[in-house]
């Protein structure tokens, strides 16, 4: 989805690139750290994570207004292992 399309449908579509790090489902692994696997975790307004293999999600419903999102990189047992990034989004 473009933008524009986002925008008016109060969505917000964020997509990440992993290097080096073999997405795993931390279920599959009953979340035993491995070294080189991990997910992602996503977070809006300090709202539920989601925790998933999916290098691209999309958000919608979201209020008029700034919102933040929140990703970061997480080792099968959910612990931290990489990058955190923060991205600022306005919904018109």
């Amino acid at each position: 989805m473009n933008p524009e399309h986002n925008a008016k449908e109060h969505a917000a579509t964020v997509q990440v690139n992993v290097a080096g790090v073999e997405m795993v489902d931390p279920a599959a692994v009953k979340e035993t750290p491995k070294e080189g696997q991990g997910h992602l975790h996503y977070q809006v307004d300090n709202g539920p994570v989601v925790a998933t293999t999916a290098t691209k999600l999309s958000f919608h419903d979201l209020s008029p207004g700034q919102h933040t999102i929140v990703v970061m990189l997480a080792g099968n047992d959910h612990s931290p292992v990489g990058p955190k990034t923060t991205l600022n989004v306005t919904v018109p």
